[in-house]
């Protein structure tokens, strides 16, 4: 009977996702910067999909299980958080468009009378392709440590496990540089341009994807007997990499330095409270902390607060990043850098209703996925191959 609540609760939340989403597209207005809340929300959604891909890519390339063989009980959990967490990120970026289906044009369409197909030449093709085959080859990933927990065969397969493994980490890093291309070469938004943009968004990605994913597994630890475990393990990784994307993002800021065009941006971020409370404080400071009491301690309770920091503080990082510098409206004439005055923006009532519609659906599904599939240990798949 709990079960049928549950299912009942998700598919209702589901559709009062999609109706909420549908409101927001259906409000759209006009907006005072060409990138408002959405494409932030995608940008965070993807980042921590493939950086939850990349942590995951631990055990399924690197092989590490864990002291007792800890990371098998959860693998298929962490595969199937990166897998859906990408679905947000799609609803908002499609619905930012004025017209959805006129995303396929970004692989076929019509110039002087014939028909083209894939862009190769644009950063926004190989990044729709990219995304594509991330969640294909995660799909295959899930499926086959479903079946192989009913196939000899199968989990005798070391080979193929492996090819897959590899496949999902390559594609998600080079997707990783594909997106810090597009935006790194976006000349019109100076505080975007150079190379730097890459190695932020692959550090900010497995930080926040490893946040995302402790707090999604640490719902079934308890259960699964792996509290500590998930305590240790997710605290380890966001010990490693925040002071890692604190050294990029500070030469980020001395690099803008240098550019008067992008120190226009990002003195907008620095004289902003956000830069010093939430990317300074809660994305790095705090959180570099608690992951480490929560380390050496096995604090359960403190690795959580360290990811739900982490998580919180990580996309009001991306919005600063991606909102702030397109405020700053400078453009190059004659040699010499011209302000032409910063704008005020706030997200319209549709962006906020899609965002959040997205989010509901994601919730929703990240739900039905643990109620159907076999993600736990000792759970065997019945129907269809894969669903419970």
């Amino acid at each position: 009977m709990r079960r049928w609540l549950a299912l009942a609760s998700a598919a209702a939340l589901l559709i009062a996702g999609a109706v909420l989403a549908w409101i927001g597209y259906a409000g759209r207005s006009a907006e005072e910067i060409p990138w408002g809340l959405l494409v932030p929300g995608y940008v965070f959604f993807a980042l921590m999909a493939t950086g939850s891909s990349i942590v995951n890519s631990i055990y399924t390339v690197f092989g590490y299980k864990g002291p007792n063989g800890e990371y098998e009980k959860i693998i298929k959990l962490g595969v199937w958080f990166s897998l859906i967490t990408i679905v947000p990120a799609w609803i908002m970026i499609l619905l930012d468009l004025r017209s959805p289906l006129s995303a396929i044009n970004i692989f076929i369409h019509t110039q002087g009378g014939l028909s083209l197909f894939f862009q190769y030449r644009s950063g926004i093709t190989w990044m729709a392709t990219l995304y594509t085959l991330f969640a294909l080859t995660l799909l295959i990933e899930l499926v086959y440590f479903i079946r192989s927990e009913v196939s000899e065969k199968l989990r005798l397969m070391k080979s193929a496990e492996l090819a897959v493994a590899l496949a999902v980490l390559v594609v998600t890093v080079v997707l990783h540089s594909n997106l810090g291309q597009v935006f790194g070469n976006v000349v019109a938004v100076p505080a975007w341009y150079g190379p730097h943009m890459a190695l932020y968004f692959i550090a900010s990605a497995i930080a926040i994807g490893a946040a995302g994913q402790a707090l999604f597994i640490s719902a079934f630890a308890g259960g699964l007997g792996v509290r500590e475990f998930v305590a240790r393990y997710y605290s380890r990784i966001l010990m490693i990499g925040l002071p890692v994307l604190a050294f990029i993002k500070g030469w980020m800021v001395i690099n803008a330095w240098y550019n008067p065009a992008s120190w226009e941006a990002y003195s907008l971020i620095l004289s902003s409270p956000n830069f010093y409370i939430f990317e300074i404080g809660l994305l790095l400071l705090v959180p570099f902390l608690l992951a480490t009491f929560a380390y050496y301690k096995k604090s359960p309770a403190m690795a959580l607060l360290a990811a739900a920091l982490v998580v919180i503080a990580g996309f009001v990082d991306k919005y600063d990043l991606i909102i702030e510098p397109q405020k700053a409206h400078i453009f190059h004439s004659l040699g010499g850098w011209a302000g032409v005055g910063s704008i005020h923006y706030a997200p319209t009532p549709s962006q906020i209703e899609i965002a959040i519609g997205s989010v509901l659906i994601y919730v929703a599904l990240l739900v039905l996925g643990v109620l159907l599939l076999p993600l736990k240990p000792g759970e065997r798949p019945r129907t269809l191959f894969i669903f419970k």
